[in-house]
């Protein structure tokens, strides 16, 4: 084989391992989503991203650290555009805030349904891992939507009620709406 060839064949890896990992992501995605992080297999996830299993192992390691790599490319997007849209609003009325902050979310959740069907299968298991997201993902969006309501009710935009029921019922409505 000569250089250039050789050299070829190493680029066209290089652009290939990206494709790759994007789609052993939304492989392991749609796997943890449908059957939860118990159910899924990496066979099962390569065989979805149409990959060699050990590829799994070389770009992730364990399934833990799959299954994590996985919340972060699948709510990262969101945390992230969520903490844009806090900063972008800051002047705005709270009611105003909450609705870019719930149209967010709702716009992610109809593009996106798998995202909250794995969220789901982890609440079922109401272990360590949903804890993990809960604090890290989750709970920094839910706590975003709490402060919001706390501002519009001080500033009497809304009525005093419990705010964690009614972001509760905020959110999980229109993620319910986008699931179902």
């Amino acid at each position: 084989m000569t250089k250039r060839k050789s050299a070829a064949k190493i680029s066209e890896a290089a652009e290939e391992a990206p494709k790759s990992k994007d789609a052993i992501l939304s492989a392991a995605l749609q796997a943890f989503a449908r059957y939860g992080y118990d159910g899924a297999s990496m066979p099962q996830i390569a065989k979805l991203a149409q990959v060699a299993p050990p590829l799994i192992h070389y770009y992730f390691g364990t399934k833990d650290n799959l299954w994590r790599e996985t919340i972060e490319h699948s709510l990262g997007k969101l945390r992230r555009e969520a903490a844009s849209i806090k900063i972008a609003t800051r002047a705005l009325a709270p009611l105003d805030q909450l609705r870019a902050i719930l149209q967010a979310h709702a716009h992610f959740a109809a593009q996106w349904p798998d995202h909250f069907y794995m969220i789901i299968a982890e609440a079922r298991s109401d272990g360590e891992r949903f804890a993990w997201v809960q604090e890290n993902y989750t709970g920094v969006l839910f706590e975003d939507v709490v402060t919001i309501l706390r501002e519009a009710r001080d500033k009497g935009h809304i009525r005093d009620t419990n705010l964690h029921q009614l972001a509760i019922l905020l959110i999980g409505g229109m993620l319910l709406y986008f699931t179902v």
